[in-house]
This record gives C-alpha cells, structure tokens and sequence, in this order.
C-alpha cells in the first residue's frame, strides 16, 4: 500500500496542476522500504520499522520489544472527512460538524472538550496544502522525533532528520510543517525511497487513497498524530486517546485503529499497521 495525497486537499485540476501541487510522492507501508529510509535519516542500525501481522493480541505479541511507536495506513475515502468532523466535535462542542445535518440547518449535540494540551515536548508536524504525498514521511518524523525526545535513542546530528528535529525544536505544529515544506534535503530522500518502492504505483504519484497516521506515547498518553486533521481555522491538533503505558501501547494503539478507523470500513482490506521497534543487532 501507499499513501495518499492530503486528503483535505482539491486535486481536481488538470494533469499538469494536479503534478505541481502533489509535491512529495508517497511511500509505501513496508518495512523493507521505510527502513533504508529512516536509517538514512540517522536513525541508528538496531531499531526500525517491523510489520504487526494483527491487531488480535496473539498476533500483536509477535511484534518486537520494546515498541515505541505505530505508524498506520488507511484508506481515506469512507473514514477520513468522517474523522475530521468527529475530532473536531471533541474539541470544538457546540459547532455543527456532521457535513448532512449542517447542511439541512440542523443543530447538534456534541461532547464538551476532552483533548488535554499536549505536552511540551511532544513532537507534532502540521501538513500543508501543496505538499501532497508525505504523509508517509510526515508519520515516520513523528515516529522517530517523539522516541528521540523520549531519549530512547539519538539521532545522527549530522543527519537530515537530525538537523530538522533541532532546528524546529522549539516551532509550534504550523511553523514547523511550513519548515518541512522548504527542506529540500528531507525530500529528495523521501522521493528517492518512494521510487524504491515494490508496488506497481512506486515512484508515481498514485496513492491509492491511503493516509498515514502515527501513534506515540507521550506523558502516558496514547496520541494520535495526524498533520493534516486541523479545527475548522486550519490549525492542527494531536489526538489524545486516554491513559497508555509502555507495556499497554502496543494494545492500546491497536484498539484505536480497530473502533475508530477499521470499524468505518470493515469490508475493506487496505489496512496496513507497522510498528518503530528494538529489532536487535
């Protein structure tokens, strides 16, 4: 599988606009792909990206130790504006976000706020419109970022990733996603890894619907971090789903994915789930 432009953005121009505002291509969600990629961006040799095969608990325990992250790709058509609208409800109570009963001019009842700010250190990158496809890389900086703050590892300073982290250490969500948009460097590598692909589309701009997502633990929170899911004036937010511990995220992020994406499209196989882990010498 691959990943789909910003699924917030307008593509319905013509071919050659269309080429202009996909910007970066995607990546695939696999191992064997993204793990050249993340090495290459200073991560060091013993970690990196393994496939979680289930979400069912004798399938996730086949997963390696310790797991620090989860990056997950979906397909967008049939859950993602859906999200966006219940998210926003969350943090946002009393607006209309439901697209039928807004446009029939019908009031809605939604939950009061329940998203607690996040904490200083959590490493959070907005995706802009005129990016395009690097939401593949945008979930592996926030896989590897947030186990960097965490000092489970270092980065190669010297590296693309390395100076990025350092240089938008201290930017908000907006400031550091227009920073992404100009690093140069951090493309060529993603688009080089994208044309290294293995399915039919690697190298191209065809996405096949899908978006990426990552999932950290930060202050015992699990967090959903999703650059392109913003309030309706376009900033961006992280998700809290509840309390999370390291024994429990593993479990806790496969649940999420179950009732909150898989469950708005259950007959749909293009689910794919990979997890930033220990994978040894």
């Amino acid at each position: 599988l691959t990943a789909a432009n910003d699924p917030n953005s307008d593509t319905s121009g013509g071919a050659a606009e269309q080429e202009d505002a996909y910007g970066w291509l995607p990546l695939e969600s696999n191992p064997d792909v993204l793990n050249p990629f993340v090495h290459k961006l200073g991560l060091p040799p013993n970690w990196g990206f393994a496939d979680v095969w289930g979400l069912d608990e004798e399938l996730l325990m086949m997963v390696p130790q310790p797991c620090v992250a989860v990056c997950l790709l979906f397909p967008c058509a049939n859950i993602h504006h859906k999200r966006v609208a219940e998210l926003r409800a969350r943090i946002e109570g009393g607006k209309c976000w439901d697209p039928d009963k807004a446009a029939a001019g019908e009031a809605q009842e939604v939950p009061a706020p329940v998203l607690p700010t996040p904490p200083d250190g959590l490493f959070y990158c907005q995706q802009h419109d005129g990016i395009g496809n690097a939401c593949g890389t945008i979930a592996s900086i926030h896989a590897v970022a947030n186990a960097v703050a965490d000092d489970t590892f270092a980065l190669d300073e010297a590296a693309a990733l390395g100076m990025f982290v350092a240089n938008t250490y201290t930017m908000d969500a907006d400031a550091r996603g227009r920073e992404l948009q100009m690093t140069r460097e951090l493309q060529v590598l993603s688009d080089a890894t994208a044309a290294a692909g293995e399915t039919d589309g690697a190298g191209t701009h065809n996405a096949d619907d899908g978006h990426f997502v990552a999932f950290v633990r930060k202050g015992g929170v699990l967090y959903e971090l999703d650059g392109t899911i913003t309030t309706e004036d376009g900033l961006g937010f992280p998700v809290a789903w509840g309390a999370t511990t390291a024994d429990s995220f593993l479990a806790d992020a496969a649940r999420v994915i179950r009732e909150s994406f898989i469950a708005k499209d259950p007959n749909n196989p293009n689910f794919n789930v990979v997890a930033l882990c220990e994978l040894g010498t």
